[in-house]
């Protein structure tokens, strides 16, 4: 999710960190959310998110690739990243996965007359990352990505995430089955902010 919730994480891709939107940009991640019914909510968002989302395989803009797959199942919300260093997810790169908390806000509707909710994320404090290619090994050790130079292929470590307990603030458009999430770190982004052209943030109900 690294567009996915745009703003989320810190995170590292190729031994550089970046910041975490569940959505297109990170690497992978695993997120265990519970959804929490605030005032002003639907009682039904639970139900209308449950299941498995993905996106299809998109390119980033230094030729790398992703795929990112959510599943809901009650209030847990798991995200997978898998990354991969050519432009159309052959070559394997890394897969992290993480766990956060979030709550379920207000009913927005949008100009098409779509709609959708806010909800806030609360960082988790670690996130599972597994290099999945001789490269990405030779990458994170040189690095020392997460404090550690002993990392080995297809070995998973547990990292600190850099923003644990940080609010991070989203919004999402659900449209029939498709799912377009977005996330700021400051405030709520506006209905303007929901691209459904980007296939980083665009999650289809499997």
């Amino acid at each position: 999710m690294s567009k996915l919730f745009s703003g989320i994480r810190t995170v590292g891709y190729y031994g550089e960190s970046q910041s975490f939107s569940i959505g297109p940009q990170t690497d992978s991640l695993r997120l265990n959310i519970r959804l929490t019914q605030v005032p002003g909510a639907n009682t039904d968002t639970s139900t209308e998110l449950e299941g498995t989302w993905e996106t299809a395989c998109y390119t980033n803009s230094d030729n790398t690739s992703a795929i990112e797959t959510i599943t809901m199942v009650g209030n847990v919300l798991t995200l997978k990243d898998e990354k991969h260093s050519d432009t159309s997810c052959a070559t394997d790169y890394s897969l992290t996965e993480s766990s956060h908390t979030f709550s379920i806000g207000d009913t927005v509707t949008f100009s098409d007359g779509k709609t959708g909710h806010e909800f806030t994320v609360t960082i988790g404090s670690t996130e599972k990352i597994t290099p999945q290619s001789a490269s990405t090994v030779s990458s994170y050790n040189s690095s020392i990505k997460c404090g550690a130079s002993d990392w080995e292929l297809n070995t998973e470590k547990e990292c600190s995430i850099d923003n644990a307990s940080e609010t991070i603030y989203c919004l999402y458009q659900l449209d029939g089955n498709n799912w377009y999430p977005d996330c700021n770190d400051s405030s709520y982004p506006s209905t303007s902010d929901i691209d459904t052209s980007d296939a980083s943030s665009t999650f289809v109900k499997q």
